[in-house]
């Protein structure tokens, strides 16, 4: 009965946290996205900048320009991804600490007492 319950409530657990860990990776991932605006003055120093990387190590002008492009894509999914999984964590610690008055609540068991029968 308790590997059942254990089970159960581990599945319902990854279920929320994969959940949440889902919607909040888009949600920002577009606000990222707002910020990241092609006619910014950083956008293209940091455009610039990273093609020079790429030009550095061999590419050509076209390909290093798409990689520069690739590679600013690749750090908002990470940070997208990195606050996604903060906020996964924080539901889960608030989802812990609704659960210790639960267990303080649990009745108290006497060790060395009879042993319940059940009929």
């Amino acid at each position: 009965m308790i590997n059942a319950a254990r089970n159960a409530g581990g599945s319902i657990g990854i279920s929320i946290a994969s959940n949440v860990l889902a919607h909040r990776e888009q949600f920002h991932q577009s606000r990222l996205v707002e910020s990241v605006i092609p006619s910014s003055a950083q956008y293209q120093d940091t455009l610039q900048q990273v093609t020079s990387y790429f030009l550095g190590h061999g590419s050509s002008l076209l390909q290093a320009q798409q990689q520069a492009i690739q590679w600013i894509g690749q750090q908002v999914q990470t940070q997208a991804s990195f606050l996604a999984y903060m906020d996964t964590f924080g539901v889960l610690a608030l989802i812990s600490l609704a659960a210790v008055p639960l267990a303080l609540a649990l009745r108290k068991v006497k060790l060395g007492g009879p042993a319940p029968v059940g009929h």
